[in-house]
C-alpha cells in the first residue's frame, strides 16, 4: 500500500487501489479454486452415499472418504482464498493501526516523541475541563516543590479522598464528560502533564487527594496509549490540539509536517478512517452498514450459483458448514465495529469486489463447463491408472531374430495386482535355482 499511498496522498485510495490490485493479483489461485471444487463436485454422489450409509459410524466414514482423497476428492480445495484474506486481513489490521509506521515511515524514535506529547497533551486536557477546578489545583501544589507534600493525606488524619463537588448533582452523574479548552499550549502540556513513572504512581496512588474520576481517566490514558492504537490515539489529540504538537520541541519539523499530512491524509469522503465506528449514529456507521450489506450479498449469491449449478452438492457439509456459511456475514459486522473504519472499508471493498468477482465468474468461466472438463479429465486419469504396458524381448518365427514387443492392456486392478504377485514370485524362484510354473497361480 505504501506506494499507492505516496502516489495518492490518501489512505482511503490507497486501500481501495490496494485491494483492488489484490482481487486481479489472486484471480488465478480463485480460478484454480473453482475447478478443484468442480472435481471435488464429482465425487458428491459417494461422499453423500458414504454419509447415508456410515452416518452411525463416524470412525467408518472417515476411512471410507479418506479413501475417496486417495482418488483425488478434496475437501478443502476452496480454502486457499480463504485462508489467504484472513492473512491479509491481520497485515491490514497493523497497517490502519500504525499509519505513521507504515505510511509515513516515521522513525520510531519520533513516533514515540509523538506520543509521548500525545499522552501529556490529554493529560492536561483533564486537567483543564471545567469541572476539576479543584484537581488542576492540587496539581499545581503538587508540581510546585515548596507545597508537593499537600498533594498526600497522612493515614492519620482521618480526612476522606476529596470528593468532586458535583459528585451529588444528578446532571453530572449523568451527563458527566470531558469539556476540554479550545486550546492547549506547551507550558500547558509541561505545567498539567509530564509525568515520570514515578510521580504517575504518586498522583494515582492510594493517598492522592485527586478526585475518583480523575484518577480513573488519567489511568486510562496511560493504558490506551500502551495498545496497538497508540499511533491513532496520538493523530486523534493532534486533531484536537495542533498547537501542541507544533510548540513541541522532541519532534522534528519533518514529523510535525508528516503528522499534519497524514491527518488530511486519513479522511476520506469525509470519513475518519483511523476512529473505530460506535453503535450509535454518526457518518462512521456506514462503513459496518455497507460491510454486512456486502457480505450477505456475497454469501446468498454464492450459494444461489452454488444450488444453480450443482444441485445434487447443495447439502454436502451438512447444517455445520451451512451455519459457517452464514455466520460470516455477522463476523464482517463484528470486525467492523471492533477495528478502526480503515479496516473496515477494506473488508466493503473486498467483499463488494466479491460480489462482482462471482457474477463475472458465473458468466465468463461458467462452472458447468469447468465440470465438464473435470469430468473427462477424471475419466482420462482413471483409465490410465487401469492402463499397463508391458515389454518383451521375442523371437520372431519367420526370421528367428529377437524382437522387442510392447504391448497395452487394459486391466482391472485385480488382475494388475495377481501380476505383480506372480513376477515377485518368478523372481524368487530364479533366484534361490527353483522352477517356476506359472500355470500353478491360476
Amino acid at each position: 500500500m505504501w506506494p499507492i499511498y505516496l502516489l495518492l496522498q490518501n489512505f482511503g485510495w490507497a486501500i481501495l487501489i490496494f485491494t483492488i490490485i489484490l482481487k486481479l493479483a489472486t484471480l488465478p489461485l480463485t480460478l484454480k479454486q473453482q475447478k478443484n471444487m468442480a472435481y471435488s463436485q464429482l465425487f458428491a454422489p459417494r461422499v453423500k452415499e458414504i454419509q447415508r450409509k456410515y452416518r452411525d459410524n463416524r470412525e467408518k466414514q472417515a476411512e471410507e472418504l479418506q479413501k475417496l482423497q486417495a482418488e483425488g476428492y478434496n475437501p478443502t480445495g476452496g480454502c486457499g482464498p480463504l485462508v489467504l484474506t484472513m492473512l491479509i486481513l491481520f497485515g491490514m489490521i497493523d497497517v490502519v493501526y500504525k499509519p505513521m509506521t507504515h505510511m509515513e515511515h516515521i522513525p520510531s524514535d519520533q513516533i514515540n516523541h509523538t506520543v509521548t506529547v500525545a499522552i501529556d497533551t490529554e493529560y492536561a486536557s483533564i486537567f483543564l475541563n471545567e469541572y476539576n477546578v479543584k484537581d488542576k489545583e492540587l496539581i499545581e501544589l503538587y508540581k510546585d516543590p515548596a507545597t508537593r507534600t499537600q498533594m498526600f493525606i497522612s493515614e492519620t488524619n482521618n480526612l476522606a479522598k476529596y470528593e468532586h463537588e458535583f459528585k451529588e448533582d444528578e446532571n453530572f452523574k449523568n451527563n458527566y464528560s470531558e469539556k476540554d479548552p479550545t486550546v492547549i499550549t506547551k507550558e500547558d502540556r509541561e505545567k498539567y502533564g509530564n509525568f515520570t513513572e514515578e510521580e504517575f504512581a504518586d498522583i494515582t496512588g492510594e493517598k492522592s487527594r485527586l478526585s475518583a474520576e480523575t484518577i480513573s481517566r488519567l489511568k486510562m490514558v496511560k493504558t490506551k496509549y500502551a495498545s496497538l492504537q497508540k499511533e491513532l490515539m496520538a493523530l486523534q489529540m493532534y486533531n484536537k490540539y495542533p498547537q501542541s504538537f507544533e510548540e513541541s520541541s522532541l519532534m522534528s519539523d519533518t514529523v510535525k509536517g508528516q503528522i499534519a499530512n497524514l491527518k488530511d491524509n486519513m479522511i476520506f469522503f469525509g470519513l475518519d478512517l483511523g476512529m473505530t465506528p460506535e453503535w450509535k449514529f454518526n457518518a462512521l456507521l456506514i462503513i459496518p452498514i455497507l460491510s454486512f450489506i456486502f457480505s450477505i450479498a456475497q454469501t446468498l449469491l454464492t450459494q444461489y450459483y452454488n444450488r444453480l449449478n450443482n444441485p445434487e452438492t447443495a447439502d454436502v457439509g451438512g447444517a455445520g458448514m451451512k451455519i459457517m456459511i452464514y455466520a460470516m456475514p455477522l463476523l464482517s459486522l463484528f470486525i467492523a465495529f471492533s477495528v478502526p473504519a480503515g479496516v473496515g472499508l477494506y473488508w466493503t471493498i473486498n467483499y463488494a469486489l466479491g460480489t462482482v468477482q462471482a457474477v463475472l465468474l458465473q458468466i465468463f468461466y461458467n462452472p458447468a463447463k469447468i465440470r465438464a472438463k473435470a469430468e473427462e479429465e477424471y475419466k482420462a486419469n482413471h483409465k490410465k491408472h487401469q492402463e499397463v504396458t508391458t515389454t518383451a524381448v521375442v523371437t520372431d518365427a519367420d526370421t528367428g531374430k529377437e524382437k522387442v514387443v510392447t504391448k497395452t492392456e487394459s486391466l482391472s486392478q485385480k488382475e494388475i495386482n495377481r501380476r505383480k504377485l506372480a513376477a515377485a514370485r518368478k523372481a524368487d524362484a530364479e533366484k534361490y535355482g527353483e522352477e517356476y510354473n506359472e500355470e500353478d497361480e491360476d
